[in-house]
């Protein structure tokens, strides 16, 4: 097994970064490579190349950064016959490890050596793939702000999607959208406030967004939020960090929650799509699930 490191130096956990460096310095026990990415999609490209140039064997490309470098890499190697992907988490969110117990449990080379591999499901939307979650309406204007402010000093992972969650409050409550699910316009009116399709349980670095969910079970979790006032919003907002809000009956008339093999989102004017953190723009997309499609190893 050849173990390739793609790092992402612009990652928010410079000191994760170093100590994995350090790590790898001390160690002629296995075989790997070291990459670090120069730019937007690098680790895409990367990956694909390399593979090109090293067509035999099994490979193992591990991201080393945060979502939005795992989402390059599982796009890189998404297709790939002998390869599986594998996380260092040193970004700011983190957000798939949380699934499989959190960063703490991935921060340690030898449980990534002694992992075992397991496929999970894939989301596609075109020609690109998510393995955590695909979100639109409010997370969307979230992430807009998050992208302004989360180099600003003292702002980390977490705290930069509270003030992009404070921002939103006042832009972007009230979508329009309709939201077909399996067949099934779940949406009428076309109004809606948020939604999520999720293979992982986590977003945002705390929000458990689908705390029902299975990364190998072939369905994605759906939860779309209705518009609502300011004050019952409020409310839900804790409930929906905590993942405790599909069992709350007080909600119900709020929320609308489905499992589902395929997504399609139709709208008149172009809106952004969230793809593991990272925006995409259109006005028609269709998310569908790819059944245990691709190899991850997961720390022990």
């Amino acid at each position: 097994m050849k173990y390739v490191f793609v790092v992402n130096p612009a990652a928010g956990k410079e000191n994760s970064e170093k100590e994995l460096m350090n790590l790898l310095k001390e160690r002629k026990d296995f075989d790997f490579d070291i990459y670090y990415t120069k730019g937007q999609k690098d680790a895409t490209y990367f990956i694909k190349q390399y593979r090109k140039d090293n067509p035999e064997g099994k490979i193992c490309f591990v991201a080393c950064g945060g979502d939005g470098t795992v989402n390059e890499v599982i796009n890189g190697v998404y297709g790939m016959n002998d390869a599986s992907f594998g996380i260092w988490p040193c970004g700011s969110g983190n957000d798939y490890v949380k699934y499989f117990g959190g960063a703490d449990k991935f921060l340690n080379l030898d449980n990534l050596l002694n992992g075992e591999e397991m496929k999970v499901d894939v989301m596609t939307v075109g020609n690109r793939h998510s393995v955590n979650v695909v979100n639109f309406g409010f997370d969307c204007a979230v992430v807009r702000t998050m992208e302004k402010v989360k180099t600003w000093p003292f702002l980390s992972g977490k705290h930069s999607y509270t003030v992009g969650v404070v921002a939103a409050v006042f832009s972007g409550r009230k979508n329009y959208a309709k939201i077909v699910v399996d067949g099934e316009l779940i949406n009428p009116s076309g109004e809606y406030l948020l939604c999520t399709i999720a293979n992982g349980s986590h977003v945002g670095g705390s929000y458990k967004c689908a705390p029902r969910s299975l990364v190998d079970d072939g369905l994605m979790e759906v939860c779309m939020a209705k518009c609502m006032p300011l004050i019952k919003f409020i409310s839900v907002v804790g409930k929906y960090q905590k993942g405790l809000h599909l069992d709350d009956e007080k909600l119900t008339d709020l929320l609308v929650y489905r499992q589902a093999k395929k997504v399609e989102i139709i709208a008149d004017e172009e809106m952004d799509l969230c793809l593991d953190g990272e925006l995409i723009g259109g006005k028609h997309f269709v998310i569908e699930n790819q059944e245990k499609a691709i190899s991850f190893r997961e720390s022990k």
